[in-house]
Parts: structure tokens; sequence; C-alpha cells
């Protein structure tokens, strides 16, 4: 079994991501579907992921790193940040290949307000509202509670979040403690290396999402990571590939 670890940006300790892809703050427009991983040693593991919608127009922060992108697929999934109090609304459409199944996104820790048609194409599954293959649903809550929040699917939860389908939803604060902000000048450009000794990304550049976690003065913070931790089991992602590449006819669940 291979231990995963993701960290983000580590070189400009920022933890980037998406504010929209729809035009509107809190927007996102997603999708889940199937591709391959590179591994370390060479292997390619056959995954399930999160990503932006194709041709959908992503807003990305912080707007000072060039060159972001949002993947089709991608694991971990894009990381979606809004402010606290922001109606958050997600189109998940269901790209994943039919003998998978449906699937859906969970977010704890929010309520989500959205309704399920629950109907076929859309059913209430345990835990959430599913989108079956080729269909979208869609979910709304309101951002709460500032913070860094996990999402992940809803839907066989075993195999499905095994198989890539997680990611992060930062809450920045709606008020920022007025204290926090001083953390600017007493930790950022002191340092001189002089021209003979420079070290290349200082002085550093600030690339923050916000200057607190919370509402909390005890919250400021300097500098920002974001960390995922997974384990992947290559032996399920062969057994997902094989059940998706069957021949023709098979049914999932059938004997044999």
């Amino acid at each position: 079994m291979a231990l995963v670890i993701l960290l983000a940006a580590t070189a400009n300790a920022a933890a980037p991501g998406i504010t929209s892809t729809a035009g509107t703050a809190g927007t996102f427009n997603l999708t889940a579907q199937d591709g391959y991983l590179n591994q370390p040693d060479g292997e390619a593991v056959y995954s399930w992921g999160f990503g932006c919608v194709s041709g959908s127009s992503p807003s990305f922060v912080p707007a000072a790193i060039a060159g972001a992108f949002c993947n089709t697929m991608q694991v971990p999934g894009p990381t979606m940040v809004v402010t606290e109090n922001t109606t958050v609304t997600i189109h998940l459409t269901n790209n994943l290949p039919t003998a998978a199944g449906n699937t859906s996104i969970l977010f704890p820790g929010f309520q989500v307000t959205s309704t399920c048609p629950n109907n076929a194409a859309n059913p209430q599954g345990l835990l959430a509202c599913e989108a079956a293959p080729g269909q979208t649903v869609t979910y709304t809550f309101t951002a709460s509670a500032p913070g860094t929040h996990a999402f992940y699917s809803g839907t066989q939860g075993d195999l499905q979040i095994e198989m890539g389908l997680y990611g992060a939803i930062i809450v920045l604060p709606a008020s920022v403690p007025a204290v926090c902000n001083s953390t600017l000048t007493n930790l950022y450009g002191k340092r001189d290396f002089g021209s003979t000794n420079a070290v290349p990304g200082f002085p550093e550049e600030d690339f923050r999402l916000a200057h607190a976690a919370y509402d909390h003065p005890r919250s400021c913070y300097d500098r920002e990571y974001l960390f995922q931790w997974a384990e992947m089991d290559p032996r399920i992602h062969r057994q997902a590939d094989a059940q998706v590449t069957a021949k023709a006819g098979c049914s999932v669940g059938a004997p044999g």
C-alpha cells in the first residue's frame, strides 16, 4: 500500500485554489471522471477524481501566482476558496464510466440546503443526492464556518474516496482581526543575504489568502500550506480498472 502525501505549492508557501468556475464567486462547475496518475516508480495508477468542467473559466487565488490551471480530473480535487457566509453553489457532473455508477459530494460541517430531484437521473442516496452517469446534480450551502474543510464522495465512500474523489474547501474569515495584519511586516521581507549569498525566493512574497485562519485574534498566521493525506492501494485501483473495462453485456454486481 502506498501512502500519498500531497503538498500544494510548497515553494510559494501558499494554498492555491479557485474561487469560482462560473463567473460568480462561490459558484463552481465540477466534474467527476477517470484518468491515470503517474507515480514516482513509473506506474500509472487508474483513478477517479474531481476537476473543473471543460470550458469553464476558473478564477484563481492567489492572483499573484502565474500559470494557474484546473484539470478536468485531479487528485485531490480542486481546492475551493470562499469567504465566510458566502452562498456556495456546486454543480457536479458525473463523467465517470457507466460501470462506476453514481457519485456525489459530502460537505461535513455544512448544512446542504438544495433539494434532491430524487428521480432516476439524480436519485437520493444514503448520504447525499447522487448524480447518475452523464447527469448533473447541484449542492447549495452557506459557508458558515471559517477554516479548512474536507469534501469527498458520499456514494460508496469506501471505494470512491480510495479512488481519489476528495478535496478541500477553504472558508476565509469574514472579519479578520486587525491585530493579525501586523504579521505582514513582522515576518516578511526581513532577510537580507547580500549580493554574494542571495537565496532564490527571498525576501518571501506574501501569498496568504487571509491573515487569520478564523475570526479569533489568536488565529493569525504568516505562512500558509495545505496538506492532504490519503492512502492508495494499487490493487483496488486495478480491480476498478478491470470493472469499468469489462466486456460489453456485464452488469455491476452480477455473477461473473
